[in-house]
């Protein structure tokens, strides 16, 4: 059975606005049965999901700095207009010059509305952002972000410094997400081929690609990453962009097929053994 997306995300909704919202996932799971069917055992898988989520810190979802598209307070309104139609994200941060100097946020439909004005001054439209370290659970801020109305916080580090952002709809799809990936790995193949590509999953572990593939990938690439996409990304020290590509040995590469702004998805194999 798989939830469909829109109930999910209103369940979370639903019960975020409690405090005791644990103590109440934990009774459902825990429950036998009910009249109306919930606590039936696909629903407690769902649940023992979101219980998993509940464990996860901001530096574990947030979009890092590097990744970050942000408008300076006197961007011109051809730029403006440029970025938009590049990115097309809803919510962006306004800045003074950096991202050091966060001014607050602005909603491309808040843009829409004055866009055919003469003169666009877009800190008439900033919106509040709130600052939280990088530490802060994932349900807390989400909490913290439904109760005051603020729909962009900024990731701080240790050193006071932006380290990365996250938006109210990226904590409810890492929730929503992980119940579907969780669920939809048992039957999604991890590889497949296409256009004589073969296009693999980049959460593929290591040990496992190196024994289905019959490859050896050097020991300096391995330490403390589990898969496919870890090793690229410590090689690339950031999240990469489409299609670029990253060595390994003289047979061995990888290029990026898919990704998203938090992670890498898919990539491209080249140099293996025909199967």
């Amino acid at each position: 059975m798989k939830i469909k997306k829109n109930l999910a995300i209103k369940l979370v909704k639903d019960l975020i606005q409690e405090d005791k919202f644990k103590k109440q996932i934990i009774d459902l799971i825990s429950s036998n049965s009910d009249s109306s069917g919930i606590a039936k055992n696909e629903e407690k898988k769902i649940f023992n999901n979101l219980l998993k989520v509940h464990k996860k810190t901001v530096d574990d979802v947030m979009i890092p700095r590097g990744e970050i598209i942000y408008l300076d307070q006197k961007i011109d309104k051809v730029n403006l207009i440029k970025i938009i139609n590049k990115e097309a994200h809803s919510r962006m941060p306004v800045v003074n010059e950096d991202l050091e100097n966060c001014l607050g946020m602005v909603h491309i439909k808040d843009i829409f509305k004055k866009i055919n004005n003469k003169s666009l001054n877009i800190k008439s439209l900033l919106r509040e952002v709130i600052y939280i370290p990088s530490a802060t659970p994932v349900f807390n801020l989400l909490q913290k972000m439904k109760k005051q109305n603020i729909h962009l916080a900024i990731v701080m580090d240790e050193f006071n410094s932006v380290a990365g952002l996250v938006t109210i709809e990226d904590l409810v799809e890492e929730i929503v997400g992980e119940i579907e990936d969780e669920h939809d790995s048992e039957e999604a193949p991890l590889y497949r081929q296409s256009n004589k590509n073969l296009i693999m999953d980049a959460a593929m572990l290591v040990d496992d690609f190196e024994r289905e593939f019959d490859v050896l990938i050097p020991e300096d690439l391995k330490e403390d990453v589990g898969t496919i996409g870890g090793i690229i990304f410590n090689l690339a020290g950031r999240i990469p962009k489409k299609k670029e590509k990253f060595t390994i040995n003289k047979k061995l590469s990888f290029t990026i097929h898919k990704v998203s702004s938090r992670k890498i998805l898919e990539v491209v194999v080249h140099g293996l053994k025909p199967q």
